[in-house]
């Protein structure tokens, strides 16, 4: 009688069967055996038994992606989320033919750490982790020197997506990229490392890529020494899925990136607090009906403008601190060559010169910013911008 009522009481207090170790159904863990039979024979028996499957502290060798629908591959209950010690258990896949894990409908992964060895500096090769159902999500990871770190398909609706607390070292394709979430998908707490080769990283790559997404929300994430730090495309090379992002972007960063923020296509896009360091621009609205709003952020640029318009339905910078701070790399703090943008309330600070309005149709309000340079403030070469109220003075300490 005691049995049934402790179960009950288990599902009641949502704590379900104990998961099953690989360890039980083989695996070593030991770096050289092909762990990968006892895997998939651990999936499936907790796949029937309604549980997941433990993956202890070790490390196995895959050699064929590992599919998970509707059940979770996680390390020990409290495994730390560590950036440079080796504390979670590691799967190495010692394949090039397919991901290390493929996600499914229902598919989760948390504490664990994906580590990849390549014999020499990679051209190509499978992502670390590709989703292709609903429902995933990826908790407490660590993925080292992938090609491609966590992709969607971009062929399957991929909606309810949750991903954070990832810690990613060294990507060389892209980081992150979701495409074809239907129903609000949350990255938190993500970082993309570049941690070498950097030369390669400020030419190559990108942090975050995202395609047609259904009110996604960023939240603290993180790109370094990447070529864009976050990328909306209408478009994605190798997807069938298209269309635009609406989402959201709070208290996210970037530093030592080619570029910051780029937008282009038909997308609508809030940015709230954060900073974005960059060797190039910090934010760049291109061709597209985009509807861009930054309210509350730092952007600092050292050898490119910090905010290019090229294009875009509307775009509002207001409440911004940007940094133009090398003199050897003359030009605009800010370049508006399309028309609805707003640029007020901000603060510039340059060590050449301020706002440039340019462009045959663009018609630009530029009000209420203060700015903190030796060069010209703003230059209205269509006469079309309001601009007025603006307050100039000399740098601090001249």
């Amino acid at each position: 009688m005691l049995r049934p009522v402790l179960g009950l009481l288990a599902m009641a207090l949502g704590l379900g069967a104990q998961p099953l170790s690989v360890r039980d159904s083989g695996a070593k863990g030991d770096g050289k055996t092909d762990d990968t039979p006892a895997f998939v024979a651990a999936l499936a028996k907790a796949k029937a038994a309604g549980t997941g499957v433990l993956v202890p502290k070790g490390t196995y060798r895959l050699t064929q992606p590992l599919v998970l629908e509707n059940i979770v591959l996680r390390g020990p209950e409290g495994a730390a989320w560590p950036a440079d010690i080796d504390a979670l258990p590691t799967l190495l896949p010692d394949h090039r033919d397919g991901p290390c894990c493929r996600l499914l409908a229902g598919g989760a992964m948390r504490g664990l750490n994906i580590d990849y060895k390549w014999a020499k500096e990679p051209e190509k090769g499978p992502p670390a982790i590709r989703i292709e159902g609903i429902g995933v999500f990826l908790s407490n990871l660590r993925i080292r020197y992938p090609w491609d770190g966590i992709l969607t398909d971009g062929e399957h609706n991929v909606g309810r997506l949750n991903i954070e607390n990832v810690f990613m070292v060294s990507p060389r394709n892209v980081g992150v990229r979701v495409t074809g979430t239907w129903d609000v998908p949350r990255l938190s707490n993500v970082e993309v490392w570049n941690a070498g080769p950097v030369k390669r990283g400020l030419t190559k790559g990108i942090g975050f890529h995202l395609g047609k997404n259904d009110l996604i929300r960023l939240t603290d994430c993180f790109v370094f020494a990447m070529q864009t730090g976050f990328l909306l495309e209408d478009e994605i090379k190798g997807c069938k899925i298209k269309g635009a992002t609406w989402g959201v972007m709070n208290g996210c960063a970037t530093d030592y990136c080619g570029r910051s923020i780029v937008v282009r296509g038909d997308h609508t896009l809030s940015v709230s607090g954060g900073t974005f360091w960059t060797h190039g621009e910090s934010l760049i609205v291109e061709q597209g009906k985009s509807r861009v709003r930054v309210t509350g952020s730092e952007l600092k640029s050292n050898g490119a403008p910090c905010v290019v318009v090229r294009g875009g339905d509307h775009t509002i910078v207001t409440g911004c601190t940007l940094l133009r701070p090398m003199k050897e790399h003359p030009g605009w703090a800010v370049r508006l060559q399309a028309s609805g943008t707003v640029f007020g309330s901000n603060t510039v600070q340059s060590t050449r010169d301020g706002i440039e309005i340019t462009g045959k149709k663009t018609a630009a309000v530029v009000t209420g910013n203060l700015l903190q340079l030796p060069g010209q403030a703003v230059l209205d070469k269509t006469g079309k911008g309001v601009v007025k109220d603006n307050l100039t003075r000399a740098p601090a300490g001249e």
